[in-house]
């Protein structure tokens, strides 16, 4: 059972909105989104409210941390949560009517479509193409070096990382991607197609890596900060709702 979201006010002054969900689990469990917010689980005869009030130093450590890596990422790349960000850059959304298009025009990103409320779906299906044709033309790269091939790539919203590769030598990459700087992109192709050869992250793996990509751990170290900008970003978060195919 779930309850209304409330919120608590940190030492620090920040107002943390959190859920309480009661399952039947042993312990509490406490959970900082990347958007900000705060799950908390507790067992059935546990009060949520007592658990985040005797666990506020270690949210508020989580959520200065957290903050700490968005506003890294910001000062770097600008205001990457505001408007519509497409591989690293922010746009503001201008929709017009007529045959269905998106192009670029300076600093906007200009969605045509008939008056049939089809804009946002004609426009995730247009992100999906995009991505999928960079993703795939960066991993037939990186398995010509590596002498490995993929089965398949499969672009979806997943809900808690950026990429991952099946045992079936299929290439799992997030919509989400859509949101990163190629060079980060870049990085998380290389990645995944490393995996081809090397399942594990051991230290073969790492050296494999990095003779792809020889400047991968300053990217690789900016990506936690990026997951939390998308999570921030409002347009990406309408964008991806499930109401969307």
């Amino acid at each position: 059972m779930s309850t209304e979201p409330q919120s608590v006010t940190l030492s620090t002054g920040d107002t943390i909105p959190y859920s309480i969900d009661q399952r039947d689990v042993l312990y509490p469990r406490l959970t900082l989104n990347p958007d900000g917010t705060l799950a908390v689980i507790v067992p059935p005869e546990i009060p949520g409210h007592t658990v985040v009030t005797n666990e506020q130093e270690w949210i508020a450590s989580k959520y200065e941390s957290q903050q700490d890596e968005l506003q890294s990422i910001l000062d770097k790349y600008g205001k990457i949560t505001e408007n519509f960000t497409l591989w690293g850059k922010s746009y503001a959304i201008h929709e017009q009517t007529g045959n269905h298009e998106v192009k670029i025009d300076s600093n906007r990103l200009v969605l045509t479509a008939p008056s049939d409320n089809s804009t946002i779906a004609y426009f995730k299906k247009k992100v999906k193409q995009a991505l999928a044709t960079a993703i795939r033309t960066i991993a037939d790269h990186f398995c010509q070096q590596l002498n490995q091939n993929y089965e398949q790539i499969t672009i979806r919203s997943q809900r808690t990382k950026w990429a991952s590769c099946s045992g079936q030598d299929t290439l799992n990459f997030n919509l989400r991607c859509a949101f990163l700087p190629i060079t980060h992109l870049r990085y998380l192709v290389a990645h995944e197609v490393t995996h081809l050869e090397e399942p594990t992250h051991s230290e073969n793996f790492w050296e494999a890596l990095r003779l792809l990509l020889s400047e991968y751990k300053s990217i690789k170290n900016e990506l936690q900060g990026f997951w939390y900008a998308v999570h921030h970003n409002s347009q990406w978060v309408s964008f991806l709702d499930t109401s969307h195919p």
